[in-house]
């Protein structure tokens, strides 16, 4: 029967919203609500001035995260990049899903030129934000959002699974916007559904959060005692060499991020020189401990062979110096031209909120190929010019901060 023979009945056409609404009804559907741990600097085009959750954002960092999932498990970059173009899409065809943002509540926009009196804040949040002020709109920490991926009809289990463990990665580890890695913009994931039916319920305390990480990490086929037992994944990804550690914090998420920033400063600082010796914040005296660092760059700007990059290069790129008391200047970073100039830090800073309002820092160190195949370090200088060096960098440095006793984070993995 037709459309015409419809009409002849008496029959009328069904609108085509409600069509679609009825056939969203009838597939799966998976619902996760995240939760803004920390401010969220987050936005599109004109980011600079508007602040906003965009889906086509929430599908990119989806992306990201079934990428880092899906490397233990597929074990290969062809088998990856081919789920990925099937299951998320690609310029040759639609995914399996459907995703939109259902429910916003809470989220404040906050201009900018805000004031933020908080070094380790501040320090954190380099970029977004300038000698103690924001320079761009973000949303406030404490409100939330739901997420929802209407699946397709011949979406597979395994691609199901793989989606709710890129929602949770996203969820336990990671955050949106600017300075994401370093602890801004946490999405703390509140609740996750698939049809209905709750899949994952938010960790209460502190032993509760550490053993949803450890069955998480557990669910990718990830074993503790396995370390070393491969070489290390050709982007970031979850692999053996994964390191995870928990900082417990009161009911303050910025005054536990801004404890971390200071950490890190007096890791990684090496001080502004003063009549009282190199200081950092609060004239605390600087540990300088990559000092060394500091007399490889100088020696270089003043004519030295370089042969290899500062040790500090491997918290990410550029990494650049500039000398106060010579007014020289010095870049570090992949070399090459164009937009690949960057490599992201690997390790991940995520603010969680459990019961009560109580916060957690989750701080993951997820080891890989630093730089492609071909790719060196490059160190410049306009008067020196550039020297490439051999990207070699050491993880270690990074758990070494970790380790920190005034970090006071507790292993969780492995």
């Amino acid at each position: 029967m037709n459309g015409e023979e419809n009409f002849s009945l008496g029959i009328s056409p069904v609108p085509h919203e409600k069509l679609l609404k009825e056939a969203c009804i009838l597939m799966r559907r998976i619902e996760a609500t995240y939760y803004a741990a920390t401010p969220l600097f987050w936005g599109g085009a004109d980011y600079r001035n508007k602040a906003e959750v965009r889906p086509p954002s929430l599908k990119g960092l989806l992306r990201f995260w079934f990428r880092a999932i899906s490397w233990p498990q597929l074990g290969s970059m062809n088998e990856v990049w081919e789920e990925e173009r099937r299951l998320f899409g690609s310029t040759k065809g639609q995914g399996k899903f459907l995703l939109s943002v259902t429910k916003r509540q809470g989220l404040d926009i906050v201009g900018r030129e805000e004031k933020w009196g908080k070094e380790g804040l501040a320090y954190l949040g380099y970029g977004a934000v300038d000698r103690g002020n924001t320079v761009r709109p973000y949303l406030r920490q404490g409100g939330h959002f739901t997420v929802a991926l209407i699946l397709g009809k011949d979406v597979s289990t395994q691609q199901i699974d793989f989606l709710i463990q890129s929602i949770k990665a996203l969820g336990l580890f990671g955050g949106s916007g600017a300075r994401s890695r370093k602890g801004l913009g946490s999405l703390s994931l509140a609740t996750l559904l698939l049809d209905g039916k709750e899949v994952w319920s938010a960790p209460a305390n502190f032993q509760e959060l550490k053993e949803r990480i450890r069955d998480f990490l557990e669910s990718l086929g990830l074993e503790e005692d396995s370390a070393g037992a491969a070489p290390l994944p050709p982007y970031t990804a979850f692999s053996p060499e994964t390191k995870v550690y928990i900082v417990e914090g009161g009911g303050d998420p910025l005054e536990l991020l801004d404890d971390i920033g200071r950490e890190l400063m007096r890791y990684r600082s090496y001080g502004l020189k003063g009549k009282d010796g190199h200081l950092l914040f609060s004239r605390e005296p600087a540990e300088q401990n990559f000092a060394d660092d500091h007399d490889l760059i100088l020696d270089f700007l003043n004519g030295s062979t370089i042969n290899r990059p500062p040790r500090r290069a491997v918290f990410g790129l550029p990494h650049n110096y500039y000398f106060k008391s010579t007014r020289q200047k010095a870049d570090v970073g992949p070399s090459g031209d164009g937009a690949g100039k960057r490599r992201a830090s690997p390790l991940f800073i995520h603010i969680h909120v459990l019961n009560r309002r109580r916060y957690a820092a989750v701080l993951t160190l997820m080891p890989a190929v630093f730089l492609s195949q071909g790719t060196s370090i490059a160190v410049s200088n306009r008067d020196r010019g550039v020297r490439n060096v051999p990207a070699r960098v050491d993880f270690n440095v990074i758990e070494t901060f970790l380790k920190r006793p005034g970090l006071n984070a507790k292993v969780v993995w492995p």
